[in-house]
């Protein structure tokens, strides 16, 4: 029965919680929005702005220098490659040529081809010497390529050291721009956190707080999402530190309820047992008799095997009693009899009209 009673109080409970969620919705895309239009702190830092212009200017002809003399020089040995390569083949044929004619004439023993001798032995010497040529070539186009590339090779070794240096300074000039982006959000985000704890502490029992639980979660989204992706290096001692502190405020409040509400409980069971009673809210009652646990104390309600348990053993209020109208055993916290529906005169708020809606803040 108690919770077919609350289903509308569950249902108003979600709603409120939805419109939490869009309110915080909106929030985060204002608070986005007004982050992103936000004027840059400072300009784009790039680790050339710290380098030696006129050194830096210097290194970068020498090396555009360098690399468009190396484009020729491939082009040249290419040529000579494939020049040495056709000396090769000439040379190799002509002697090959030569070997099979010289064959034919020891066969013959012709005297008439002494002459012919003499001038194919010069035809292939010089082919030999064309392909030597063509290998001194190939190799001082070798020789002029590995020239140029060392010459590209100091002129990057230029550049890279000039960049080597200005590294340090661009490190702690990027760090000085963090640390100022990280004070802007901080600005921005810090205020919204500390307005949310104030609200928590001040506004939960009031009828607009779903308004204000969705402001809570904008600010916790904005601390979050917003300012701690934006810690420079040396942020984790503040990551840290928030933590700490979130972890002994939520230490102290949890311990300071805990004791508050046992010293509430300690003198809650030292009124009388009507006074007890009529304290306790009705939905509340039958939320906690549906779950078997005391209205009163809060401890699990022992029942006598096979009977039903009249009183608490523990803080001695009225459970059950019978009706006084019909005689009927019913549960002392309903205000109405089941069998005859006679009003109870033990049910807790018996004045108050039992229609009557309940406000927000008793739902939320």
């Amino acid at each position: 029965m108690a919770k077919s009673a609350r289903r509308p109080q569950r249902i108003f409970s979600v709603v409120m919680w939805v419109l939490s969620i869009i309110f915080a919705g909106f929030l985060i895309g204002l608070g986005s929005t007004v982050i992103r239009d936000l004027p840059k702190v400072d300009r784009e830092i790039t680790v050339e702005q710290f380098i030696d212009q006129d050194a830096l200017s210097a290194a970068s002809l020498a090396e555009r220098s360098a690399e468009k003399n190396l484009i020729p020089l491939r082009r040249n040995l290419e040529d000579a490659t494939q020049a040495r390569n056709a000396a090769v083949n000439d040379y190799v044929a002509a002697r090959d040529s030569f070997d099979n004619w010289l064959a034919t004439r020891t066969a013959t023993q012709s005297d008439t081809q002494n002459p012919e001798v003499i001038r194919r032995t010069r035809n292939v010497e010089a082919l030999r010497d064309k392909q030597r040529d063509a290998l001194r070539a190939v190799e001082d186009a070798k020789a002029a390529q590995t020239e140029a590339r060392r010459a590209l090779s100091d002129a990057r070794s230029a550049r890279s050291d000039l960049t080597a240096e200005a590294r340090p300074l661009y490190r702690k000039a990027l760090r000085g721009q963090e640390f100022r982006v990280f004070l802007m959000r901080l600005a921005l985000t810090l205020p919204l956190l500390l307005i949310a704890a104030w609200i928590v502490a001040k506004k939960r029992g009031s009828p607009y707080w779903p308004l204000y639980r969705g402001f809570i979660l904008f600010a916790l989204f904005a601390f979050f999402v917003e300012l701690v992706p934006y810690l420079p290096s040396y942020g984790g001692y503040v990551r840290y530190a928030v933590g700490i502190l979130i972890v002994v405020a939520a230490g102290h409040f949890i311990i300071r309820g805990m004791r508050q509400y046992m010293a509430r409980k300690q003198a809650e069971e030292a009124r009388s047992e009507g006074e007890r009673r009529q304290s306790i809210e009705y939905e509340t009652a039958l939320k906690k008799l549906a779950a078997k646990s005391c209205p009163g104390c809060d401890r699990a309600i022992i029942e006598k095997e096979g009977e039903k348990v009249d009183f608490c053993v523990h803080c001695g209020i009225r459970l059950r009693e019978n009706c006084k109208s019909c005689g009927h055993h019913n549960i002392s916290f309903h205000r109405f009899c089941p069998t005859c529906g006679t009003t109870s005169e033990s049910a807790p708020g018996r004045d108050a009209d039992p229609q009557a809606p309940i406000g927000p803040a008793a739902v939320l």
